[in-house]
């Protein structure tokens, strides 16, 4: 489904992702954590070309691309991998000026030209499967941020994506309003959504992941079953930051 090889990225003379590699089948949900500036959220962008990288391959569903720094990637590419994957952000980005429904509405109508009344009908059944019937017709202000990244949930799934993915999507959240996201969360998982997920929710990674990755240094410290990552990590640097998010909490 999601295969990586030796991927690499740079910011100027930063190296953020140095020599990735990485699979993961239909269905299974992927964890990845690390420290900040460990190159997760970096890696979680490459997959849908947010950010290009600068060397190795990608491959998702039936699109594959390689990197090598020298020629463009062409637009027909980038367009198929783009398409099959759907992104949940930190921040909401929802249009402060359109109702709930009219943002996961958008990307139907105008990207996939989807008929109106079938982009509505569409909509609402998203709505109600984060659990917002009732809030179709309230703006962003009008919604808490737990709501609000629910509707970005639905926003995304709307495209019908092969692969869902979540940049921390409870990271602006208050701590009241992040069960009733990661709740969502877990029910698609449950359904057999492919999913990567960058995030801090320990308990989310050792109940819905199929394989946790910690990362660090723009590299791959550990991976693995939820159970043996955050229980019993091979690597001393692991064990710190594990030990430093337990304490936190």
């Amino acid at each position: 489904m999601i295969e990586i090889r030796n991927l690499h990225k740079s910011f100027g003379s930063l190296q953020v992702l140095n020599g990735i590699d990485l699979s993961l089948e239909k269905g299974k949900v992927l964890v990845i954590i690390g420290p900040s500036g460990s190159g997760k959220t970096t890696l979680l962008r490459c997959l849908n070309l947010l950010e290009t990288p600068d060397a190795g391959s990608l491959k998702l569903g039936e699109a594959s691309i390689e990197f090598d720094g020298r020629r463009k990637i062409d637009k027909q590419q980038v367009l198929k991998l783009r398409q099959s994957t759907g992104m949940v952000f930190q921040s909401y980005n929802l249009f402060p000026h359109k109702t709930a429904l009219e943002n996961v509405m958008e990307a139907q109508i105008v990207v996939q030209k989807r008929d109106k009344n079938a982009a509505r009908k569409r909509s609402l059944e998203l709505l109600a499967k984060v659990g917002l019937s009732g809030k179709e017709d309230s703006y962003p202000h009008q919604l808490s941020g737990g709501q609000q990244q629910r509707v970005g949930i639905a926003r995304a799934l709307a495209t019908d994506p092969e692969v869902m993915l979540f940049d921390e999507p409870t990271s602006a959240l208050d701590p009241e309003l992040v069960g009733e996201v990661l709740k969502v969360m877990k029910e698609l998982a449950a359904e057999g959504m492919t999913m990567v997920v960058v995030t801090h929710e320990m308990k989310f990674a050792e109940e819905a992941a199929d394989t946790v990755v910690l990362m660090d240094g723009g590299v791959i410290l550990e991976q693995g079953p939820p159970q043996k990552v955050l229980q019993n990590p091979s690597s001393e640097r692991a064990s710190q930051f594990l030990n430093l998010l337990t304490a936190k909490e």
